[in-house]
């Protein structure tokens, strides 16, 4: 998300803050990190939820949503790598691709939450 601010901030005043393009690229892959790693504690989770339940179908959709972000944002973050420093905005089509990866991931956090809240996945009852 902060990347996103960062790239919608270069357009906003084009040229007065390049180092925003160069910071955008960072922190794509600090969250690109982050992602991965909690990819490995999420597929644990996703293991446990019963198949052929609305949890299951849920979280099968969390899943592919969540893939479909890395991807975005590793394209992106490799796009990226070859002129972050260079630049005084962020090209329009990263701009788009961020924009769409934040989009999705909006929806995956969305379907994420249904799973915890509503139907308990990862939640101790006893602390609720």
């Amino acid at each position: 998300m902060a990347s996103l601010i960062f790239d919608i901030l270069t357009w906003t005043r084009p040229g007065e803050l390049p180092w925003l393009v160069d910071g955008a690229w960072w922190l794509i892959g600090i969250g690109l990190i982050g992602a991965a790693v909690a990819a490995v504690f999420g597929l644990l989770d996703f293991l446990r939820v019963p198949r052929h339940t609305r949890a299951f179908a849920i979280g099968l959709a969390h899943t592919s949503l969540n893939v479909a972000v890395g991807a975005l944002f590793l394209a992106g973050y490799i796009w990226r790598a070859g002129d972050h420093v260079d630049l005084g905005r962020t090209r329009p089509g990263q701009l788009t691709l961020s924009v769409i990866g934040v989009a999705l991931l909006v929806a995956s956090v969305w379907l994420g939450q249904t799973l915890t809240y509503r139907y308990g996945m990862r939640v101790d009852q006893h602390h609720a």
